[in-house]
C-alpha cells in the first residue's frame, strides 16, 4: 500500500470566491499564514473561466453572489469531469442556512458560516484536503495495482524472450512515466549488452553510486555496455538509487538499478531512469518494480527453457532429415520435399527437374582403397554436388549407397543440364586424399517436365533412374535425358552429353 505523505500546506492551492473584496483579504491572510497558496475570484463566471487554466485543490465558495450563485457554480463544476473531484466548502451567512440542503445536494462537502472562526476554517480545510488526498491515493493505488497486474500478465503471456523484455520495458516506462527503461544481459567475462530499451534516444549514460566517475559509461549514440566490475556493483546491492543532488549537478538521470537473477547467478539488470532533478522514487514504485523483476525472472527462465527446447527440437528435426555420413538431405527428407513441390508445381503449372546420379565404379574404389576411403569419397562428392545448388529451394540428397538425387523446382531442361555440367566440373576437380591418382566421374539421368495430374512423382523418379541406367550402359561419365512421358520408347544416350575433361 502507498503510505500517505506528510501534509504540506505549501503544496496545496486554494481558490477563494467572494463578491466582497474585504472577505477575500481576510481569507488571504488566514490561508497564507499557514503556507497555503491562494488564488481568488469575485464572480461565478470568473471561477469557471479560471478553472480552464488552473486546478485548485479546494474551493472556498460564497453561497450567495450576484449574477451566478455559489450553487449554480457548484452544479457547473460537478457536471465537468475535470473539476468534479475538487472539494467545495461553502461560505454562508447565518440567514442563508436554509439553502445549505440544496448546496450539499449539488456536491458541496462542508460549509463555514460568516463571520468565520479562523481555527475552525483551517481545521475544516485541512480535513477535506486530507480526505481528498486519501481518495486520490486510493484511486491511484487501484489504478497502479491494475496496471501492475496487467504488466505481470503481459510478462507471462509470451514465451519469446525478446517479446517479454520489450513488453516489460515499455509497460514500466508508461507506468512510471520514466524517461528511459532498459534491460541488460550479463555477458561474463566481457561485460554485458543492452537487450531491450523503451524511452528517448538509444541510451547515453548510466550512473551508479560507488564509482568515482558519475557515469558507468558515456555512449553518445552507441548502445551502453557495462563492464564486469560494474555489473558486480549492481549485484552487490538489491537497489542502487543515484544521488539526487550529485546527479542533478552532473546532468545524470535519477536512476534505479535492480539485478535480475537466474538460478542464483546474476543474469542482468533492469534500469529505470528519470530526468535529472526529478522527484525521488516512491517506496510503492520500488516495491512494484521488485515484484515485476521477480515475475520477469520466472518468465525469463521459462523463455530460455523454451528456446533450448525449440533448439533441441530443431536439431532433432535436422538430424532426422540429414544423412549422417554425407551431411546432406536423406531419402526421407527428399521424398517429403518432392511430394510437396510436385503438388505445388502441378497447381501452378510450372516445371520441375530431377537429377539422379551415381559414382562410377564405386565398388572398385571401395575394394581398392577400403571402406573408410569410400566414406571419404561419398562425403566429398555429396558436398561438391550441394555446392553447385544456388537457390534455397534446390535440394541435394543421398538416395542410397553411392547414388544421389537432386530436386530443382521451377527449372526447365536447359537449367537442369547447366546444373549437371557444373556438377561434372566440380567432380572432375575433386581429389581424394587416400586415392590421389583416382579420377572420379559420375553418370547422370535427367528428368524435366511440368507435373501433370496423369503422372506421379514416383513415375518421374523412375524415368530419371532409367536415364541414369542408360548413361551407365553407354560408358558412364555422361548424362542422359529421360522422356517426360511414360511409354515414350527406349532411352538412348546421345554422344554430345558425354562429359569431357579437355
Amino acid at each position: 500500500m502507498i503510505n500517505p505523505p506528510a501534509f504540506e500546506p505549501e503544496q496545496c492551492l486554494i481558490m477563494a470566491v467572494d463578491d466582497v473584496p474585504a472577505n477575500l483579504k481576510i481569507l488571504q491572510q488566514v490561508l497564507n499564514a499557514v503556507g497555503y497558496r491562494t488564488t481568488f475570484a469575485t464572480r461565478g463566471q470568473q471561477v469557471l473561466d479560471r478553472l480552464e487554466d488552473i486546478k485548485p485543490d479546494l474551493i472556498l465558495l460564497d453561497l450567495m453572489m450576484p449574477e451566478m450563485s455559489g450553487i449554480d457554480v457548484c452544479e457547473r463544476l460537478q457536471q465537468n469531469p475535470a473539476t468534479a473531484h475538487i472539494p467545495i466548502i461553502f461560505l454562508t451567512a447565518s440567514h442563508e442556512i436554509e439553502h445549505l440542503a440544496q448546496a450539499f445536494e449539488c456536491g458541496a462537502v462542508d460549509y463555514v458560516t460568516k463571520p468565520f472562526n479562523a481555527i475552525e476554517l483551517l481545521a475544516r480545510i485541512r480535513t477535506h484536503l486530507e480526505l481528498s488526498q486519501l481518495r486520490k491515493q486510493a484511486q491511484f493505488q487501484a489504478q497502479w495495482e491494475a496496471i501492475s497486474r496487467q504488466i505481470v500478465q503481459d510478462i507471462h503471456a509470451s514465451i519469446h524472450l525478446q517479446d517479454i523484455l520489450n513488453n516489460t520495458v515499455k509497460a514500466i516506462q508508461q507506468l512510471l512515466t520514466a524517461r528511459r527503461v532498459m534491460v541488460y544481459r550479463s555477458c561474463n567475462p566481457h561485460g554485458c549488452k543492452l537487450l531491450a530499451l523503451s524511452g528517448d534516444g538509444l541510451a547515453s549514460e548510466l550512473c551508479v553510486q560507488g564509482l568515482g566517475c558519475p557515469y558507468l559509461e558515456h555512449c553518445a549514440g552507441v548502445l551502453p555496455t557495462l563492464t564486469e566490475q560494474q555489473i558486480c556493483l549492481i549485484e552487490a546491492a538489491p537497489l542502487i538509487p543515484s544521488s539526487g543532488a550529485a546527479a542533478c549537478r552532473a546532468n545524470v538521470p535519477q536512476e534505479l538499478c535492480l539485478p535480475i537473477h537466474q538460478q542464483g547467478q546474476l543474469w542482468g539488470g533492469l534500469v529505470v531512469q528519470n530526468d535529472p532533478c526529478a522527484r525521488s522514487w516512491a517506496q510503492q514504485e520500488v516495491e512494484t518494480l521488485t515484484l515485476i523483476v521477480q515475475q520477469l525472472e520466472i518468465s525469463i527462465q521459462h523463455a530460455e527453457l523454451h528456446q533450448r527446447l525449440s533448439a533441441a527440437n530443431q536439431e532433432l528435426e535436422r538430424i532426422s532429415n540429414t544423412d549422417s555420413l554425407t551431411q546432406i538431405a536423406n531419402r526421407r527428407c527428399f521424398d517429403r520435399q518432392l511430394s510437396r513441390e510436385w503438388r505445388r508445381l502441378q497447381r501452378e503449372k510450372q516445371p520441375l527437374a530431377l537429377i539422379l546420379c551415381d559414382i562410377d565404379y564405386f565398388k572398385l574404389f571401395n575394394d581398392t582403397y577400403g571402406h573408410p576411403s569410400g566414406d571419404t569419397c561419398l562425403l566429398a562428392v555429396a558436398q561438391a554436388l550441394k555446392r553447385c545448388l544456388k537457390r534455397p529451394a534446390d535440394l541435394a540428397a543421398r538416395y542410397g549407397g553411392e547414388e544421389f538425387v537432386v530436386l530443382l523446382p521451377n527449372t526447365e531442361l536447359v537449367g537442369a543440364i547447366e546444373v549437371v555440367e557444373q556438377m561434372q566440373g566440380a567432380i572432375a576437380t575433386l581429389a581424394i586424399a587416400d586415392a590421389p591418382t583416382h579420377r572420379l566421374t559420375l553418370s547422370f539421368g535427367i528428368y524435366a517436365a511440368v507435373p501433370q495430374q496423369s503422372t506421379k512423382a514416383t513415375t518421374a523418379l523412375a524415368l530419371a533412374d532409367q536415364a541414369l541406367y542408360a548413361a551407365k550402359q553407354a560408358g558412364r561419365d555422361q548424362y542422359v535425358i529421360a522422356p517426360n512421358v511414360v511409354g515414350a520408347g527406349a532411352i538412348e544416350p546421345l554422344p554430345r552429353f558425354k562429359h569431357s575433361n579437355a
